[in-house]
């Protein structure tokens, strides 16, 4: 208990300072101690809040060595982007996070979540206000849309509407192939691999340019998506026309979502639990990832090496929790971790990936910052 007073005293040094001037800081504490310049009894201009603030901070946690690796963004900020990225733009493959962060220039990248056997999502990713990959059943869906996030229990909700319906979709760019309606996307690949009978619309530009039951796997078109239903017989497909426009709605229209795992932090309070359906034990001291939000248009992202004795031991899901909420956060949720837990910032991987070297991800967050010349 000692030793949480006393990191929860450090953070809170730290965070008073976060809105300086410097871009990244690295502060190492043993006993407390710190050092700080005298105050000018002159009043001094505020400054603008950084809008990507990463920290390092090292600690003795608990009677553990532990490296902490924080990521503010201030999500106000007009030129600041933060969004969910797939490998190499696909549902199915995996990268490493350093080419996904050359490929889009970021300021930074984190890991995401979780993802099943050939790369697909573990659950929602919608980007720039497409889905990519519909909701399962377990884990807070991330939401951000106007400089502001906030997290949303599942399901999250998709429709296809028309001039006169509104149709329930059953599940985006599922794999293996499941009942239901069904929306597939090019970031699913060239073709849907169906080897079923099946009726389908095919939609361009959001108009339905043919509609038909066919046996196989069909072409997604580069400009639209298909629109799948196992029955050939009684579906709703079959009262659509071509010419039609159809659109993708969504229960919030959002610019980005990415459902992680379970919840840490609600109200400002610790409710990690032992288990995780896709973290696992959360009772095992490991390298951890966790995104979370301070205020409406604060996002933190945190990474703790671990695995690595002498250096940084890990935390278990309710250290992280703890640690989430001495820096401020009042809702937070877990990403995958383990030696998956990275961060990159201005090119460079901070954080030490458990393994020593970087281990293939199928998703990550990406923070871009362009300020005007």
């Amino acid at each position: 208990m000692k030793n949480f007073l006393r990191l929860v005293l450090f953070l809170i040094l730290i965070f008073a300072i976060i809105t300086g001037p410097s871009g990244e800081r690295k502060r190492t504490f043993y006993d407390g101690s710190y050092s700080c310049e005298e105050i000018s009894p002159s009043p001094l201009p505020i400054p603008d809040k950084e809008p990507v603030a990463y920290t390092k901070i090292e600690v003795e946690y608990e009677g553990a060595p532990q490296v902490l690796h924080i990521l503010e963004l201030d999500l106000k900020n007009p030129e600041l982007k933060v969004f969910p990225v797939l490998s190499n733009d696909q549902i199915f493959g995996f990268e490493f996070l350093s080419d996904i962060d050359k490929r889009y220039e970021a300021k930074a990248t984190v890991n995401a979540g979780f993802n099943f056997a050939y790369g697909q999502p573990s659950g929602l990713v919608v980007q720039n206000g497409k889905v990519l990959s519909s909701t399962k059943g377990y884990g807070r869906v991330l939401l951000i849309n106007k400089q502001k996030a906030w997290f949303s229990p599942p399901p999250f909700k998709v429709w296809l509407e028309t001039e006169d319906r509104k149709i329930p979709v059953d599940s985006v760019n599922p794999y293996p192939y499941k009942e239901g309606i069904l929306i597939f996307t090019r970031e699913y690949g060239p073709t849907n691999r169906i080897d079923a009978e099946y009726t389908v619309c095919v939609v361009r530009n959001n108009i339905v340019e043919s509609l038909q039951v066919v046996s196989g796997e069909l072409e997604i078109p580069n400009d639209g998506f298909l629109i799948v239903d196992s029955r050939t017989e009684n579906s709703p497909l079959l009262d659509f026309s071509c010419g039609q426009r159809v659109d993708i709605l969504l229960q919030e229209q959002v610019e980005h979502g990415y459902q992680c795992s379970g919840s840490l932090v609600e109200n400002g309070k610790n409710v990690a639990k032992d288990m995780d359906e896709w973290a696992g034990n959360l009772r095992i001291a490991t390298p951890r990832t966790a995104v979370g939000v301070k205020d409406e248009s604060t996002l933190i992202f945190l990474v703790i090496d671990g695995r690595q004795p002498g250096y940084s031991t890990g935390v278990t899901g309710s250290q992280l929790a703890d640690i989430l909420i001495s820096l401020g956060v009042t809702e937070a949720a877990i990403l995958d971790g383990g030696a998956s837990s990275e961060l990159i910032y201005n090119s460079e991987i901070v954080n030490r990936p458990s393994t020593g070297k970087e281990r293939l991800l199928a998703s990550a967050f990406v923070i871009k910052y362009e300020p005007p010349n």
